[in-house]
């Protein structure tokens, strides 16, 4: 477990120093849906606990924490419509922006990031703008050397890279590389991340030394990689939704 010191709330009108540690609140939703099987997500407290650890490996480079502030196990909204929906698709996955009204308003909260486990989607996670990302239980990633043993972590830490400023990548070792296990961050990616975390409703900073980093890639940039998604993108900013990995 992480101590942290001298926690106060972020100030959008300071610099930043490089070895701040942010802490971000982490909102995780469990989303159930009684005779709907494509959307109800069987996933446990234990589960959510270990992709938990695991996303705060994966960032940690970036010297970006996030703490859960919730864990909600709770009706997806909106079944009725998605339901008839997908029988006038003849079955077939509705477009990415129709998962969004499956979200219950009662639990959104309007500090920190979000995250809304489903059983599928038609790619493994989604930005959706809002603070709000999604992704499916039944994710699978192409593995890479040096990547992530499992693929929930991995693709939840991509989406909360969307939400953080960051575009996809090429790179397969990367974090933001699409539908792989990388997890790698270079110095630009933390140095955006970490100014768009500074100004999330909820963060705070603590003093903390940085990890060690690792050697220079090819573009002359510090490569992390931190202790250990197929996501897609729609178009991507703050405020509108991006489909990842």
């Amino acid at each position: 477990m992480l101590l942290l010191a001298a926690v106060e709330p972020t100030r959008g009108d300071e610099p930043l120093p490089p070895d701040v540690l942010l802490v971000v609140p982490l909102h995780l939703h469990i989303l159930r849906a009684d005779n709907l099987p494509e959307i109800d997500c069987t996933l446990t407290e234990a589960d959510l606990n270990r992709i938990l650890s695991k996303v705060n490996q994966i960032w940690q480079p970036a010297r970006i924490q996030f703490r859960a502030a919730s864990r909600h196990v709770e009706q997806a909204a909106g079944l009725e419509a998605f339901r008839s929906l997908r029988q006038l698709l003849g079955e077939s996955d509705p477009p990415l922006p129709r998962y969004r009204p499956l979200i219950p308003r009662d639990s959104f909260t309007d500090d920190g990031l979000h995250v809304y486990y489903v059983h599928r989607l038609p790619v493994n996670g989604v930005y959706l703008g809002g603070r709000q990302a999604m992704v499916q239980d039944s994710a699978s990633l192409r593995p890479v050397d040096g990547g992530i043993d499992e693929p929930l972590p991995r693709v939840t830490a991509h989406e909360i890279g969307h939400a953080l400023g960051l575009a996809h990548r090429p790179d397969r070792t990367h974090l933001m590389a699409s539908g792989t296990t990388g997890t790698r961050l270079i110095d630009s990616e933390i140095a955006t991340a970490r100014a768009r975390a500074a100004t999330i409703p909820g963060t705070t900073r603590a003093d903390k030394s940085p990890p060690p980093i690792n050697a220079a890639d090819q573009n002359g940039e510090a490569d992390h990689a931190g202790g250990i998604d197929s996501t897609t993108h729609l178009p991507h900013n703050p405020g509108s939704p991006s489909d990842s990995n």
